[in-house]
């Protein structure tokens, strides 16, 4: 009935509680395949002793060509009727995919989406991100929520992803699960969703370089975004879309990343804050008068908070 896709990179501490979570799953048809993307860790020997003890489980191990191509590598490999991925050192609620699939199945579905909680290190509630249903599908492709990006709290359709040839990007590190649903959600012809936080994600908090490294291949995903409507000839019925991808992905989401790196002290913040200015000048087509604001918003803020910082250090001396 169900595949789970689990891509796993030196997840040593984190890949049993994760596996364990789907194989405690209520649902019982579930084929589980573990993409070990290279490992360097104890991961690939942990997976590897899972996978002896449990039939359910398909084990891969590959050299390392990041979680787009093992997710890409898992599709291939799946053979029921569902997809879902699943972050290696996330964990889902044991009723997660029964109540998804009990959806999907009475409602001819293509897609089902569920909320999310974002947990720490101690298992403490952060946050719950919860979605309402939606009166149509286009309501659903809002890149502006939370749970839009993510592809591990949907279900798909194995055949919808087949036949529309829909993969993960592999030539960038961020925005390639936000760009596969924009085309899955496009190609699809019903959503449905369960106003329930049933996935667990958890956030390293610790890493400020998780925040930022390769945040700008963002723009590689707008460019290719642009491509896919003008292919499917319905760029000018989405460019509100897109416009939104590139304000909120593109300008505010880099512009707090950039904040946090000066506040952080992080090296090379100025190079990284030319960079993103050179990559939003190449998208002048989409300006508006609401995005122009934004822009300069978050320039004059980020300048605002080099000169507080100048004027304590003057008044230290």
């Amino acid at each position: 009935m169900l595949s789970v896709i689990i891509p796993a990179y030196n997840v040593e501490k984190y890949i049993k509680r994760c596996i364990d979570s789907v194989l405690n799953q209520s649902l019982k048809e579930i084929e589980i395949i573990i993409i070990d993307d290279g490992s360097k860790d104890k991961t690939s020997d942990i997976c590897l002793e899972i996978s002896t003890k449990n039939s359910n489980i398909k084990y891969k191990k590959v050299e390392n060509s990041g979680c787009s191509a093992a997710r890409n590598l898992g599709i291939l490999m799946s053979t029921n009727k569902y997809i879902a991925f699943l972050d290696s050192d996330d964990w889902v609620d044991q009723d997660m995919y029964e109540e998804m699939i009990k959806v999907a199945e009475k409602n001819d579905s293509d897609i089902v989406i569920c909320g999310f909680k974002k947990l720490n290190e101690e298992k403490k509630l952060l946050s719950t991100v919860k979605i309402l249903e939606k009166k149509n599908k286009d309501d659903y492709i809002d890149c502006k929520t939370e749970w839009f990006s993510s592809p591990c709290n949907k279900i798909y359709k194995r055949d919808l992803i087949l036949k529309n040839n829909i993969k993960f990007l592999t030539n960038v590190y961020t925005g390639e699960d936000m760009f596969f649903n924009f085309k899955s959600l496009f190609f699809s012809k019903k959503i449905s969703s369960i106003n329930e936080a049933y996935y667990n994600y958890f956030m390293n908090e610790s890493s400020v370089s998780n925040n930022y490294k390769n945040r700008t291949d963002i723009y590689i995903v707008i460019d290719e975004l642009v491509k896919f409507y003008k292919e499917n000839n319905v760029y000018q019925e989405n460019i509100n879309k897109v416009r939104e991808c590139f304000k909120y992905h593109g300008i505010i989401y880099p512009f707090d990343v950039l904040q946090k790196m000066s506040e952080n002290k992080v090296k090379d913040w100025k190079r990284f804050y030319l960079k993103i200015k050179e990559e939003i000048g190449k998208f002048k087509y989409l300006e508006t008068i609401d995005i122009k604001i934004c822009y300069y918003y978050r320039i004059f803020r980020l300048k605002m908070m080099w000169l507080k910082r100048y004027k304590k250090m003057l008044m230290a001396k």
